[in-house]
């Protein structure tokens, strides 16, 4: 094998020096396009700042907060407190709506069911709603008590409860007759 000669050895020293160094600046200071930072910059150009997170879309309702608009059955409102929903009983066979709790993406309410004695109650949609019903008893009316996350439909008798949206202890109701 023949022996290299001392001029190439030193060619050779110089490049992988220079290889190297330009390796070693290519991570200091420079943005995506090789351009020197606002510090090693004659321009003296700061670096782009990448935009604030966006803010939450507040939640928005067809009916506002106006729960007069669901008296009979078809409204979209906005809920923010605990409220009391009066419903048209005779068209619908529920008399209110009573929201007792907000938690998160979470609504807790009552359904006052009529004195009937009947009545046809589901949830569907929420693999995480929770029901019961407390009568209603030959002669006297009853409730049925719901805790119920966005995408839950309750079917009450003549009416049908979607939590169309939730977050941070406000829900957006939506209702329609069934």
């Amino acid at each position: 094998m023949a022996r290299p000669r001392a001029g190439s050895r030193l060619r050779a020293a110089a490049g992988l020096a220079a290889v190297t160094a330009a390796i070693s600046l290519a991570g200091c200071g420079g943005d995506e396009n090789g351009a020197a930072s606002a510090s090693g910059s004659p321009s003296g150009k700061s670096p782009p700042r990448s935009p604030a997170p966006a803010s939450p879309t507040p939640l928005s309702a067809a009916d506002g907060t106006n729960v007069r608009a669901c008296k009979d059955g078809t409204c979209e409102v906005k809920v923010t407190r605990r409220l009391t929903i009066r419903m048209d009983e005779e068209k619908l066979e529920v008399s209110a709506i009573t929201v007792t709790s907000l938690t998160g993406d979470a609504i807790s309410f009552e359904v006052g069911l009529p004195s009937s004695g009947a009545f046809d109650f589901n949830c569907e949609g929420d693999p995480r709603c929770q029901t019961m019903v407390a009568g209603p008893a030959a002669g006297s009316s009853g409730n049925a008590k719901i805790t119920a996350h966005p995408g839950a439909r309750v079917k009450a008798n003549g009416v049908v409860i979607t939590v169309v949206a939730a977050s941070n202890g406000t829900v957006v109701l939506g209702m329609k007759p069934r």
